[in-house]
């Protein structure tokens, strides 16, 4: 019995060398390797494959502020040349109103010019007419006084005579 126990521990022995493996080392494995790397590879392609979707959208965005930008462009210059032309067309009527006003005052004052000299040769006229009689009732008057050097009324005429003598 002593034999069989041998040889079948000799024989568990067998199975258990044949059927074991060798422990595994991470760092001689080929296929540890490769998984890592393939691993590796994966999340690399994921991270790519998540910025070329990030590059996606925002191109889109990109795109889509560059088309807005263009039509506020477009709307800034048609916009513009409106704006040009409105210019153009008020600076046309304030020199023609300008021009207009100017000729209106200037036969408005060539008119009423006419008519002021007319009435100043009148007014002069009626003025003079006007000292001539008060000259001839200041001289009535200083022929009624008595005391002509002491008198301050005719002193007083005599200087209003020589005023209004100045005036015309």
């Amino acid at each position: 019995m002593h034999l069989q126990k041998k040889g079948l521990i000799a024989l568990l022995q067998m199975i258990v060398a044949t059927c074991a493996r060798e422990p595994s080392s991470p760092i001689c494995s080929r296929y540890d390797y490769e998984e890592r790397l393939l691993e590796r590879v994966l999340r690399n392609e994921l991270a790519l494959e998540t910025t070329l979707n990030e590059i996606v959208k925002t191109n889109a965005k990109v795109l889509d502020a560059l088309t807005k930008l263009e039509d506020a462009k477009t709307k800034v210059d048609s916009t513009l040349a409106v704006m040009e032309k409105k210019q153009i067309e008020m600076e046309s009527q304030l020199a023609d109103f300008i021009s207009n006003a100017s000729y209106i005052m200037n036969s408005t004052l060539v008119a009423n010019v006419g008519a002021l000299v007319e009435a100043s040769s009148q007014i002069k006229e009626n003025a003079s007419v006007t000292v001539q009689q008060l000259v001839k009732e200041v001289n009535i008057l200083k022929g009624t006084c008595v005391d002509r050097v002491m008198c301050y009324t005719c002193i007083l005429f005599d200087t209003f005579i020589e005023y209004l003598m100045y005036l015309l």
